[in-house]
């Protein structure tokens, strides 16, 4: 018996910027047995589905164009829901409150 929690139809949020790093992502997550919400690439676009989604979870690109995804964190930590940023900068840029995220 596996104690391994089932991923099965969760609903990730995807977003990200890059078109084709995003669906590379939904690949993962539907070779995962996951289901990937969007790929949306601008920050006011994530702000909405973060709001008014029914979402697992979430993969957020740390720069959303020219605007930080902070305010899509803000909203996913105040409804409980987990994320990680997708990041390639250090962990300086990242608010004390979400270093644990990335």
């Amino acid at each position: 018996m596996s104690t391994t929690p089932s991923a099965s139809g969760q609903r990730i949020l995807v977003a990200e910027d890059s078109y084709l790093l995003a669906e590379l992502i939904g690949d993962y997550l539907r070779d995962w047995g996951m289901e990937p919400v969007g790929p949306v690439s601008r920050l006011h676009e994530a702000c909405r589905l973060a709001q008014q989604g029914a979402l697992d979870g979430a993969l957020l690109d740390l720069k959303l164009g020219d605007a930080l995804s902070f305010p899509v964190a803000w909203i996913l930590t105040m409804r409980g829901i987990p994320f990680v940023f997708l990041t390639g900068y250090s962990g300086t840029r990242i608010p004390w409150p979400f270093a644990k995220c990335r």
